[in-house]
C-alpha cells in the first residue's frame, strides 16, 4: 500500500536546534501569553486566494498585505510538531496508515484494509465503505495511533474475525454500488453494517485517540464522535496584516526547455507571479489555564502536566514570531527574521491591531516599531521581553513600556 501521508514542509523560518534564542516566558506571572511582531516581506506571495493571488485586506482606506491566521497557525504547528516530543497529525489517513501497519506485520493487503476499516469505524469514527482507507473529516491524533490500533488488530485477529468480515462485505457491496452502470444503480448505496467494538477492546482502541499531547493541547482539535475527543484550543491567532499601504508587481518569468523546441527559436515558459511587499504585524495569545486544563485531561500528575505546559509554550511563542507560511518560498526568498518581536504576560490578551488603522507612510518598518511600543504602554501587560532588529543601524530604539525589558542576547536589543 502506497504511503500517503504528506511529507512536513519547512516553513521560511523555522526555529531549528538548542543555539536558536527561545522566547521564554514561563517564569514570568500570569494566565495569558500574548505576541506582538513586525516583519518585512518584499516581493513574496505568502498566502495566496483562489485566484491565485496575494492575500488582502482593506484598512483605513488602504490595501494592506494580509496572511490568515489558518496560514500562521499551520506554520507555527509545523513548529511544534519539529521541535516537541510530544507531537500530533492532522489527517484523513488513519484507516490507509493502520492498514500499512498491518501489512508491514505481514498482513495481506485484502485482508489489511477491512480490518483497518473494521478498528476504525468501529471505534466510532465516521468512515464510508466506498473510500475505506480515510476517514470522512480529517482528524488531530497522536501519531502513534496507527501503530496502537495495528497492534490492537494483530493481538485480537481472531476476535475481530466477525467484524473483519462485516467490513469486507459493506466495503466489496459499496465499491459493486459505485462501479455498477448508472441505469442499473440502487437508489441508495447500502449502509456499513460494522459493529462497534466489544467493551473492553473499544476502550483500549479509544486510548489511541487520548488528548495528551502538546500539539492538541494548544491548538485544540474537533472530535465529537469520541467521548471526550473535542479540546478546546488554548490559543487565538490573528490574521496577519500589513501595517503600511500594499505594493503589488507581477513578476514575468521565461523558462528554456532544457531538451531543445525542435529547431524552433522560442521560450518554452511563459508566465507571470503576483508578488507583494509590505510589514507585516502579527499577534497571539496563549491561555494558561486553558492548556493545563487540556494536559490534565489525560490523567498526567501536577509537575507532567506543568513540565509539558512549560514545553509547549516555549515552542509556541517562539513559533508565532519566528515562522511563515512557505508559500512560493524557493522562488522569492522570503525568509524574513522579524524587526520587533514582543513577548508578554497579562490578565487581558489585547491585540494592538488598532494602532496600525491608519496606514504608515512607506518605509514603514521602524515607524511601525514606535506605534507599537506606544500603544503597548496603554495595555495592561505584567512582564515580558522585546526583541529589536532595526532597518538600518541609524532608526532609534522605540521606548518600551514599563512592564518590558530588552533581551539583548547576541548583541540585538537597545
Amino acid at each position: 500500500m502506497t504511503d500517503l501521508t504528506p511529507a512536513v514542509r519547512p516553513t521560511d523560518l523555522t526555529p531549528a536546534g538548542p543555539g536558536h534564542r527561545v522566547l521564554d516566558l514561563t517564569a514570568l506571572p500570569g494566565p495569558f501569553a500574548v505576541v506582538h511582531s513586525l516583519t518585512t516581506l518584499i516581493g513574496v506571495c505568502p498566502n495566496r486566494d483562489r485566484d491565485q493571488q496575494p492575500k488582502t485586506l482593506v484598512l483605513g482606506g488602504a490595501e494592506r498585505m494580509r496572511i490568515s491566521s489558518q496560514a500562521l497557525i499551520r506554520a507555527a504547528r509545523t513548529h511544534l510538531r519539529t521541535h516537541t516530543l510530544h507531537s500530533a497529525v492532522h489527517t484523513r489517513l488513519l484507516p490507509a496508515q493502520t492498514a500499512r501497519r498491518l501489512q508491514d506485520k505481514g498482513i495481506d493487503t485484502a485482508d489489511a484494509i477491512p480490518a483497518a476499516y473494521a478498528v476504525v469505524h468501529g471505534a466510532g469514527i465516521t468512515m464510508t465503505p466506498d473510500d475505506p482507507t480515510r476517514t470522512r473529516a480529517a482528524l488531530s491524533l497522536p501519531g502513534t495511533t496507527a501503530d496502537h490500533l495495528a497492534a490492537l488488530l494483530l493481538d485480537h485477529w481472531d476476535d475481530l474475525a466477525g467484524h473483519r468480515q462485516a467490513a469486507e462485505t459493506a466495503i466489496t457491496l459499496a465499491l459493486e454500488t459505485r462501479q455498477a452502470p448508472r441505469g442499473r444503480r440502487t437508489a441508495t448505496p447500502p449502509r456499513p453494517t460494522v459493529p462497534a467494538l466489544p467493551a473492553p477492546l473499544l476502550a483500549t482502541a479509544r486510548e489511541a485517540f487520548a488528548p495528551h499531547l502538546s500539539d492538541i493541547a494548544v491548538y485544540g482539535r474537533m472530535l465529537a464522535e469520541l467521548p471526550g475527543g473535542t479540546v478546546r484550543s488554548a490559543i487565538s491567532v490573528a490574521h496577519g496584516f500589513g501595517v503600511d499601504a500594499a505594493e503589488r508587481v507581477g513578476d514575468d518569468f521565461t523558462g528554456t526547455d532544457d531538451w531543445g523546441t525542435g529547431g524552433i527559436f522560442a521560450v518554452g515558459i511563459l508566465g507571470q507571479n503576483p508578488l507583494i511587499s509590505g510589514t507585516l504585524y502579527r499577534y497571539a495569545a496563549l491561555d494558561r489555564r486553558q492548556l493545563r486544563t487540556n494536559l490534565a485531561a489525560s490523567g498526567a500528575g501536577p509537575g507532567h502536566v506543568e513540565n509539558r505546559a512549560q514545553e509547549a509554550e516555549r515552542a509556541w511563542a517562539t513559533a508565532m514570531a519566528y515562522t511563515l507560511p512557505a508559500a512560493r518560498s524557493s522562488r522569492t526568498g522570503s525568509t524574513a527574521p522579524p524587526v520587533l518581536v514582543i513577548a508578554a504576560t497579562t490578565d487581558h490578551p489585547y491585540s494592538a491591531a488598532a494602532a496600525f488603522e491608519t496606514p504608515v507612510d512607506t518605509p514603514a518598518a521602524a515607524e511601525a516599531a514606535h506605534r507599537l511600543t506606544r500603544y503597548l504602554t496603554r495595555l495592561p501587560l505584567r512582564a515580558g521581553v522585546a526583541r529589536w532588529l532595526p532597518p538600518t543601524p541609524h532608526d532609534p530604539t522605540p521606548t518600551l513600556p514599563a512592564a518590558l525589558a530588552w533581551d539583548t542576547t547576541r548583541g540585538e536589543g537597545a
